[in-house]
């Protein structure tokens, strides 16, 4: 007969390298799914006079909580967790983003955003943020704005699936790929996708952020 403890004990460790496998996926699934801090006395950022943003530029931040910490834990190549695009609307340079976690009332649900880019880098959202530009031509601007003045339209909702198929709604780098593939027909993210345990393939900031042909316009980081 075997013996009790020895049984008892293989049990426990197949349990364990379970869990060892799946929590830390479960941990990035409720990250993706959870936002930032609330605001208590945040304060908007305030763009530089001499930078001048367009319509189709690529807008990253990283935000100063543990749940931002570890999207970068898992993004190896990745120095910003959330990303959105600018669109110039009526003269004001806003926003669009698919964000959870920043609804104005408990009734709101965790959607895509349009806002302006002092509250994108607001002081409790990010710690660090950066500007990069697409080389795009007037008409590919257009083209952006119409696409993503539509997509804003319609109020898709966050996806907490992650899944890049389903375009009815968006996660923050699904949004901005989309945008770009479905307006201009360009790959962002040149093919590139992370693959892990028990998840869709995601994109990445990182896999948008690495595109050689994006030139830096903007960039800051908090002094401690």
């Amino acid at each position: 007969m075997e013996n009790p403890h020895l049984i008892s004990t293989s049990c426990k460790n197949k349990v364990e390298a379970v869990c060892g496998l799946f929590l830390p996926f479960l941990f990035l699934a409720l990250t993706f799914a959870s936002g930032c801090r609330r605001a208590g006395q945040a304060v908007e950022f305030v763009l530089p006079d001499t930078v001048q943003l367009q319509t189709g530029d690529i807008i990253f931040r990283l935000g100063e909580s543990r749940e931002s910490r570890a999207v970068t834990t898992f993004d190896k190549k990745g120095d910003y967790s959330h990303v959105g695009m600018v669109m110039n609307v009526k003269g004001r340079c806003m926003v669009l983003h698919a964000v959870p976690n920043e609804r104005v009332s408990e009734q709101e649900k965790d959607s895509v955003k349009l806002e302006p880019v002092g509250v994108f880098f607001r002081s409790d959202r990010a710690v660090k943020g950066a500007v990069f530009r697409y080389p795009l031509s007037p008409e590919d601007t257009s083209l952006l704005l119409q696409k993503g003045l539509r997509i804003y339209g319609r109020h898709p909702l966050f996806d907490g699936q992650f899944d890049c198929e389903d375009t009815t709604d968006f996660y923050c780098s699904e949004l901005v790929y989309y945008l770009y593939h479905d307006a201009l027909n360009i790959d962002l993210t040149e093919g590139k996708r992370h693959r892990l345990p028990l998840f869709p393939d995601l994109i990445f900031c990182s896999d948008i952020f690495q595109n050689a042909k994006l030139e830096e316009v903007f960039a800051f980081e908090k002094k401690n």
